[in-house]
């Protein structure tokens, strides 16, 4: 296996967790959507949500190179390293607090990740 193949899928999964994160942070200005059309309007107007949309473009642009040259068994686990960078920094961003059992969690899963990339 190339090392390109482990370090694009997880650029593409850093990339993807900090849009995510800025999702957050736009909708936190918003609140619920609720879906209806004014608020929506005002969601759109958020300047973090299309700076989010572009980072979850570049991304997917990564991703699909990803696709092209990584065999999926092992490209797609590596995503899981979303499920640990967000909670990583929502502590520091939005003041959340993670349980020892997050931080656990978290370990289990970059293990996870570790095994299935070598």
């Amino acid at each position: 296996m190339k090392i390109y193949s482990i370090w694009l899928p997880l650029l593409a999964a850093s990339i993807s967790a900090f849009g995510q994160v800025l999702l957050k942070f736009a909708m936190s200005q918003v609140g619920p959507l609720n879906f209806s059309p004014a608020i929506l309007l005002r969601a759109l107007q958020q300047p973090f949500l299309p700076i989010a949309l572009v980072i979850y473009a570049l991304a997917l642009l990564l991703w699909l190179e990803v696709l092209s040259t990584t065999p999926l068994s092992v490209a797609y686990p590596i995503l899981a390293v979303t499920y640990v960078l967000v909670p990583f920094i929502s502590q520091f961003v939005f003041n959340e607090r993670l349980e020892p059992s997050h931080y656990l969690g978290m370990f289990l899963i970059l293990a996870g990740v570790a095994l299935i990339g070598r």
